[in-house]
């Protein structure tokens, strides 16, 4: 039988659908906002900018070793969560609303055919339409039962797996704002709040659950609907900065460590957010109306597809996600050298779509990519390369004392 749930959330994807997106809206804000990533030590509504503190971007050493520590508990397990290297599996999910289903969805077919993959990972969409933080943060709320114990385990058993396998998740939330009489600010802050009961439940639904990786929305701009229009989803990304934060700072509400761990550990995964059709520095843009449906609120498969893109990438190269490629955590000592998250030679800009410049010449060092197929021969010295013949993707700087990270997007 068919959920009224299912019935409410089709008739509301329905009567989106039909409206024309605001494709007039091709920016927001007066100044127009700057995607987090991009403020630094800036602020805007004197909140400063950066995925994590202090206006970076990069995690703190101890919270980035206490991630790689979790990275390095991760490994095959039966369905019973016994560790077992020759049959287990590692489950990897997605955990939220119809633009996470979406785009996880688009996801899957990329990373089962990604060459990088650890076979015993097994990727399951669990993100459902609909399913806003509100509803599934909420014990007693009309469809919290419906998420988490009819479409989470049929979604799991379709897949052959069980919830004590499952170690990672992709996280992507909202709600719905309704009449739009939230104020940002007090959206945000609900959010976070929903956000942190979410993990509560990640931890007591998936016991052996050990990462969590954060993604924002993307621009909500061209919407045409009330679901989540900007300024909304641009502070979507700030609760979740705000979550991340917390934890790193030992809110006991997002404990993933010790005796009675009450959440995963926490990072972000993809920031997807840019402002419309400026440029982010990586270049990133939202364009209308070729990467939105008609809604203007979700994402057509081309932007489905620069969302699952970006989560690619991030698995491929993220030393946190060294369970989720080949070797496993060991991978992270390999051919391509230990890769330096923040080394004393900065590369900017990076990403970049034509000449990578070098903060101090470089000496002997060769690029090659995801594959470790070299694409520019050994280079005695320089401050700098052209990236103009490379294709869009990750790549990395080899010398004799570090590995380097770089993106080309053109």
């Amino acid at each position: 039988m068919i959920s009224k749930t299912f019935l409410l959330f089709a008739f509301a994807f329905i009567v989106s659908s039909v409206l024309a997106q605001n494709c007039g809206q091709i920016s927001f804000g007066n100044p127009a906002y700057v995607p987090i990533n991009d403020l630094s030590t800036g602020t805007w509504n004197a909140f400063m900018g950066g995925l994590y503190p202090n206006g970076s971007n990069f995690i703190p050493a101890t919270h980035k070793k206490a991630g790689l520590q979790m990275a390095n508990q991760i490994q095959p397990l039966d369905k019973d969560g016994i560790p077992d290297p020759i049959n287990g599996k590692i489950v990897f999910i997605s955990i939220g609303m119809s633009n996470t289903t979406m785009a996880f969805s688009t996801f899957i077919p990329m990373g089962s055919a990604d060459i990088n993959k650890n076979l015993k990972v097994k990727l399951v969409d669990c993100a459902e339409g609909g399913m806003s933080s509100d509803i599934i943060s909420i014990v007693n709320a009309k469809s919290y039962h419906h998420y988490w114990d009819t479409t989470m385990v049929k979604r799991l058993t379709t897949a052959g797996v069980t919830n004590m396998q499952v170690q990672a998740i992709w996280y992507k939330e909202a709600y719905p704002v309704g009449n739009l009489s939230l104020s940002p600010q007090t959206y945000s802050d609900s959010l976070t709040i929903q956000s942190k009961r979410i993990m509560n439940i990640i931890k007591s639904k998936f016991p052996n659950a050990k990462i969590c990786y954060i993604a924002s929305r993307i621009y909500a701009g061209y919407a045409t609907s009330t679901l989540n229009p900007e300024p909304y989803g641009y502070w979507q990304g700030w609760s979740m900065k705000w979550m991340i934060e917390d934890q790193i700072t030992n809110d006991p509400m997002l404990q993933y460590s010790g005796a009675r761990p009450n959440s995963p550990w926490l990072a972000w995964g993809t920031y997807n957010w840019a402002n419309g059709t400026i440029p982010r520095s990586d270049g990133l843009t939202w364009n209308c109306p070729a990467d939105f449906n008609t809604d203007g609120t979700h994402p057509s498969l081309a932007g489905r597809q620069k969302v699952a893109i970006k989560l690619l990438n991030f698995l491929d190269t993220d030393s946190t996600a060294c369970w989720y490629r080949v070797g496993g955590c060991s991978s992270i000592m390999s051919s391509y050298g230990t890769i330096i998250t923040d080394p004393v030679c900065k590369l900017y800009p990076n990403p970049t779509n034509g000449q990578l410049l070098f903060s101090e010449a470089l000496y002997d060092f060769e690029v090659f990519n995801v594959f470790g197929q070299i694409v520019i021969s050994k280079i005695k010295s320089a401050n700098s390369i052209s990236t103009q013949q490379l294709n869009d993707g990750v790549y990395f700087i080899r010398t004799k004392k570090a590995t380097m990270k770089f993106i080309v997007t053109h």
